[in-house]
Order: C-alpha cells, then sequence, then structure tokens
C-alpha cells in the first residue's frame, strides 16, 4: 500500500471514528502502522488547522524566542503556544534560525593578510563597519537581519 493509499485509509478512519481511537486501527487489518504512528502522521500532516508548510509569520517566531527562553527546548510544550504548528515544526525553526545565526556571526572576513608591513602591523583596527552592541544583541535575541 503506498503514501497516498495509506493517507486514505487514515482519513476515512478519522472521518468514521474521530481522532481519538487510534488504536484500532491496526487491529481491524487497516494498517500495518501502530495507532501511535497512525496519530502522529494524522497530527503532523492532516490535523485541521495544520500550517504544514507556511513560514513562521514575525509573532510566531517571537513566541518561539520566548518560550525557548523559558523552557528550553520542550518543543511540544513550545509548540502549545503555537496554534497550527507541531513540536517538529517548531524544533526545525528553532534549529535553522540557530544556523543561520551561526553563519551571519562567523561569516565576518578574516583579516586580509595581504600586506604584513611594520607600517601596518601598528595600526589600529577599523571597526566603522561593525553594528553596535546592541543591534548584535537584538540580532541574537530575535534573528533580525542586520545590513551595514
Amino acid at each position: 500500500m503506498g503514501e497516498a493509499d495509506e493517507d486514505e485509509v487514515l482519513l476515512n478512519h478519522v472521518d468514521k471514528y474521530g481522532s481519538r481511537d487510534w488504536s484500532s486501527i491496526r487491529p481491524k487489518g487497516l494498517l500495518q502502522r501502530t495507532g501511535k504512528s497512525c496519530r502522529l502522521h494524522w497530527v503532523n500532516k492532516f490535523r485541521p488547522n495544520l500550517k504544514n508548510g507556511c513560514k513562521f509569520s514575525p509573532d510566531e517566531e517571537r513566541v518561539v524566542i520566548e518560550m525557548q527562553a523559558q523552557f528550553g527546548n520542550k518543543w511540544a510544550k513550545n509548540a502549545s503556544y503555537l496554534p497550527g504548528r507541531t513540536d517538529n515544526d517548531v524544533k526545525n525553526f528553532w534549529s535553522s534560525r540557530q544556523k543561520r545565526i551561526a553563519r551571519i556571526l562567523h561569516s565576518s572576513p578574516p583579516p586580509s593578510s595581504k600586506s604584513k608591513s611594520k607600517r601596518n602591523q601598528n595600526k589600529v583596527p577599523c571597526f566603522h563597519n561593525v553594528p553596535p552592541l546592541e543591534i548584535i544583541k537584538e540580532f541574537v535575541l530575535y534573528g533580525f537581519l542586520i545590513k551595514v
């Protein structure tokens, strides 16, 4: 049975029995999945009001940041504050955000090694292109892109 066929059986089962009777799917011979697997598949793919594949809004991003600061990596708890988002959505958003921040913070080019004359060795480095600390803190906290 292909995934599309499984999805159809699962949706028909939910229409007929509701979204709480997961343990009866396997004994009825409808699917080879366990009840837990069926429930997770339905929750992550078919649950009503699911925002599957939609980009997080700025408000949702703010909530994720605040909840992650409060609860840490408790993705199900964090997702409970975001209607239509699964724990996996929140975890993936957070991981992507952390990677993006790390990439941006580590992307500053290393000092040029082209000219190592004595004249240049005593120069004070120029930081006019570095954003103020407040902006960097705001970026780290809220993930805004900084253009300098």
